[in-house]
């Protein structure tokens, strides 16, 4: 699906407590994504740490389709990413000169698709239309999309099917680049990233 054909089909709405009210029940395959849509997206935005959009069909404006959730955050360069990790992600973002720590980015805290639309293209249209709207509308200067995706197979291969690459490959340095203990692995989710730039150049 193109974000042409997402657009024929719905409308995107900030995702308020009046306009929620106003629909069906949004139900994703993920409980946790399920719940926090339900229960957490407006005190999200309530707090200012995040902002939740939903998609409704035009027929039926009620049945939300998908819906995500934003934040502004970083890629994080430090001590804690491995010497190859960081010339790797320097040298193929093209930014080995730049010298920052931090690199600007935004975060897909949530993004879900109601169980009744999956694998219609959906999901991969959201994540299109996203990459363009803050090409378009980038208006502080944001580089790259990052998610911290569900580490699981289905979850992983849909953003690397969307073009997501791991800032880190090894789950156990990535543990200790977030600080994370071994104990803890496997990791419940990893982190993902997308060079805007290579909308740019496509």
């Amino acid at each position: 699906m193109t974000i042409s054909e997402l657009i024929s089909k719905c409308d995107m709405f900030i995702a308020t407590q009046e306009k929620l009210a106003t629909c069906e029940p949004f139900i994703c395959n993920e409980d946790d994504l399920t719940d926090f849509f339900a229960n957490d997206a407006t005190k999200y935005q309530e707090k200012l740490l995040g902002k939740t959009y939903i998609f409704c069909l035009k027929e039926n404006p009620k049945v939300i389709v998908a819906a995500f959730t934003l934040s502004n955050d970083s890629i994080r360069i430090t001590n804690k990413l491995k010497d190859e990790d960081k010339k790797s992600f320097l040298h193929n973002t093209e930014l080995d000169s730049k010298g920052l720590r931090r690199y600007p980015s935004v975060l897909i805290g949530r993004l879900g698709v109601n169980k009744e639309f999956e694998n219609l293209g959906y999901g991969s249209a959201v994540i299109s239309f996203i990459k363009m709207w803050f090409l378009s509308e980038n208006k502080t200067g944001c580089r790259f999309i990052i998610v911290d995706a569900y580490n699981n197979e289905r979850t992983l291969h849909f953003y690397q099917k969307n073009d997501f690459e791991f800032l880190i490959e090894d789950e156990v340095n990535e543990a200790k680049y977030m600080d994370i203990g071994r104990n803890n692995l496997p990791l419940r989710t990893r982190l993902m990233f997308f060079d805007l730039l290579q909308v740019k150049t496509k």
